[in-house]
């Protein structure tokens, strides 16, 4: 009886990790603009074919310096810090369809925050 819960076990785990969806990041190259005053997304890939992000104030237009990118399954996490205030930002950024971005901030101000793709 042992033996079964552990196949059991093994069998649902295993079908949670292929489950699991692997972002397209070609799905997020272009401009994302937030629905309410945020800052603003650009995804783009290098000569290298290696996808950058560039994170814009919505307020000031200042570019905030992207301290970490990375991408992770079905995920990208930034860490941006906007050098005029010193605010160190970390966000999850989850793609709900191809022309929807949800983030969820924390650091200074947390909250989430949903882009529409323009372009």
């Amino acid at each position: 009886m042992k033996k079964v819960f552990f196949i059991i076990g093994i069998l649902l785990v295993s079908l949670n990790v292929f489950a699991q969806s692997k972002l397209n990041e070609n799905d997020l190259i272009g401009y994302w603009q937030p629905i309410e005053e945020s800052t603003q997304l650009f995804f783009w890939k290098d000569t290298k074919g290696v996808l950058q992000v560039q994170d814009i104030s919505g307020t000031s237009g200042d570019p905030l310096d992207v301290m970490s990118f990375e991408i992770y399954k079905d995920s990208v996490f930034i860490k941006t810090i906007f050098v005029e205030t010193d605010w160190i930002v970390e966000s999850t950024v989850t793609l709900l369809d191809k022309k929807t971005l949800k983030r969820v901030v924390s650091g200074k101000i947390p909250g989430i925050i949903i882009y529409k793709k323009i372009k």
